[in-house]
């Protein structure tokens, strides 16, 4: 008990850690529940990851140097949705296709490409393939210059004839 309040503490297994990894994880809380503790610190660490994602394994948020507040909430507003929207693709391609698999030294198994890193794989190539069909589109739809013009003023008069 510190300053009136009761502190929890504890200690699991680190079941994900790498060699040089601690082997327990430990926490400290001023909840009563162990479990619930730990559930706790299983969302914080989903939340660590998407901040990861975020800043330097995706996204990159810090090289697009943002100065103004409300530029800088639109784009983590984007960028949040973005970022679930990888993550739902990634899930919905580790259902339908199988994923590969790698295996450490001490025999531990994970995804060779994690579900966000498919996710935004699947969302880049849907980019690409949008931005084509929107620039072919786009060509489709611009007014003809004048030369088109009459190239298509002859051919009309050519079938006419």
């Amino acid at each position: 008990m510190v300053n009136a309040i009761t502190y929890t503490i504890v200690i699991a297994k680190n079941t994900n850690g790498k060699r040089n990894d601690d082997p327990y994880l430990y926490f400290i809380s001023d909840l009563k529940d162990g479990a619930t503790i730990a559930r706790h610190y299983l969302k914080r660490w989903k939340i660590e990851c998407c901040f990861r994602h975020l800043k330097s394994n995706g996204f990159n948020i810090e090289d697009i140097n943002l100065k103004v507040d409300d530029k800088i909430e639109l784009m983590m507003g984007v960028l949040a949705v973005t970022y679930m929207m990888a993550i739902k693709e990634g899930a919905i391609k580790n259902k339908t296709q199988l994923p590969q698999m790698k295996t450490y030294k001490n025999k531990i198994k994970c995804l060779a490409i994690s579900i966000f890193r498919k996710g935004y794989h699947a969302i880049q190539q849907l980019c690409m393939d949008l931005r084509s069909s929107l620039t072919a589109l786009w060509s489709m739809l611009k007014p003809p210059s004048v030369k088109e013009l009459r190239e298509i003023k002859r051919n009309m008069k050519f079938q006419n004839v």
